[in-house]
Order: structure tokens, then sequence, then C-alpha cells
């Protein structure tokens, strides 16, 4: 783990380096971590061959993991978010990266290249974040509130985000123990900015080959959401995973990996 300090804030980021064909930014979603990853990580370090050069990097957006809090709401809206990514990439000297995003992560992946276009070759998104954004009810607020302040809330919402999960894992237990550790600020401030998000009049900007994977059985975001994006990039694919739910990187980490592979290195 090590600390990059950008424009305003520090941000956590995780490099393995040599596992990947090229440089490629892996972007976690709401009240998660840079934790989502390691099972696919571990996956790509174990069949890295000789001779690549490409890093694998893992960076944690204002107020999760070991990044700094944001000091608004306003800093957590997508395309803010986006533009940490951006400054990343200098930071790091990448002149040329790919990007996987996993659910709103998946919509900051789509600020960026809609941002800094040469800036990034393709990219994975993962159960992303509609164009739209999410407009969440008072009860959902709430709910947001409770996990707050119980971890015992957060540990059962969180179960239903993964897919046949098992909740005694240590991998869940850090995943809850990252979830329940998040900024304040950030409980109510992603769903408030997810509310006023709308990048669908520029998606038709975003030339990018993009690879839109979707867990046939999320229950946070629904396949006609993705249905909807795929439709409106131009140079991109929908791919339902059955018998997935809203992580599959977390779910079945090898089938994750062989898609990601597939698309962005093949």
């Amino acid at each position: 783990m090590a600390r990059v300090d950008l424009f305003n804030y520090g941000m956590n980021v995780d490099v393995t380096n040599s596992v990947l064909p090229m440089d490629t930014i892996f972007l976690h979603g709401n009240l998660a971590s840079n934790t989502w990853w390691e099972p696919s990580l571990e996956i790509w370090k174990k069949s890295a061959k000789p001779g690549l050069e490409g890093r694998f990097i893992a960076a944690e957006w204002r107020g999760y993991g070991k990044s700094d809090p944001p000091k608004s709401e306003e800093e957590l809206h997508p395309a803010a978010l986006a533009e940490d990514y951006i400054q990343l990439c200098d930071k790091l000297g990448i002149k040329k990266a790919c990007l996987v995003g996993h659910s709103t992560g998946g919509l900051i992946a789509l600020f960026a290249m809609l941002k800094a276009p040469n800036l990034f070759e393709r990219a994975v998104l993962l159960d992303p974040v509609g164009a739209t954004g999410v407009q969440f009810g008072p009860e959902m607020y709430a709910a947001f509130t409770q996990m707050s302040e119980d971890r015992a809330v957060t540990e059962a919402v969180m179960n239903g985000t993964i897919h046949g999960n098992d909740m005694k894992s240590p991998l869940f237990q850090r995943i809850v123990d990252d979830t329940f550790g998040a900024a304040k600020i950030n409980w109510h401030g992603v769903p408030k900015m997810l509310h006023i998000t709308d990048i669908s009049k520029d998606l038709g900007k975003i030339r990018h080959p993009v690879l839109v994977l979707h867990g046939q059985h999320d229950p946070i975001i629904p396949v006609e959401s993705s249905q909807i994006l795929a439709a409106g990039l131009p140079n991109a694919s929908l791919d339902i995973l059955k018998d997935q739910g809203h992580s599959a990187n977390v779910e079945n980490p090898a089938l994750f990996v062989a898609k990601v592979n597939e698309f962005l290195f093949q």
C-alpha cells in the first residue's frame, strides 16, 4: 500500500507490477475498498508470465479504505472522483491504461473516459451504476444511517450484495470491516451525488471499446440498466453472467478474470 498525494487529498493505491499486459486501473464500488479486487488479483499473479509490463493498480476513492475522507459531499460526485483517477495517472506516469470499474466505480470510469479520452484504451464495467445514477428513497437513507452505526447491520446488507456468499469467510469479514469504516460523510454523500448524476447525453462521446458485465441475479442494479447503458455507448457490448449476482469479482473471480482477459488483453 502506498499513499499518493493528489491535488487536495491522499489516495491509497495498491500497485502490483508485471502481472498484466498493460497498466490497468481498478475502481471499486460504493461502500467498498481495494479488498474486493484481491481474489481476482491472486489469479492474475498466479498466471502471470515473464515479460509482462502492465501494473495492476487498485486505488481507493475518497473516504474509503485508507484514502483520506472528502471535505464536502460535492467531492463525491462521480465526475469529481474521475478527476482524481486522471490525476493519479499523471502521478504514476501513465500514458495509456485500461479501466475496470465495479458498480459506482463503473460510472466513475465512464466519466474518466469522457474527460480524458486519449488516456484510456478500453474498459470493463462490472454491474455498473447506470448513466442516470441512482434515485434513493428516504428508506434507503435510513438504512445507510443504520449501517453506519451498527456493524451487524452492515454485515447483513453486504451479505446481500454477494451472491452465494460465505459470511464466515475472512475475506468477507474484511469487506465488512472496510465498509463499516467508511467516512461518515460518504454514507449519505455518495447517494446524494448519485441522485443528481446524469451522463446519458454524453454517452455517444465515449467511443472506447467497453464491455458491460452484469450478473443475472444482481439484486442491486437491474439488468435493464446495463442494457440501456450498453445500447447508449457507441462501441459497447453486454454480457449477462449466468448464476452471478452483483459482484462476480468476489463470487466467481476465475470467470471474471477470464472475461476481463478476453476483452482487454487479447
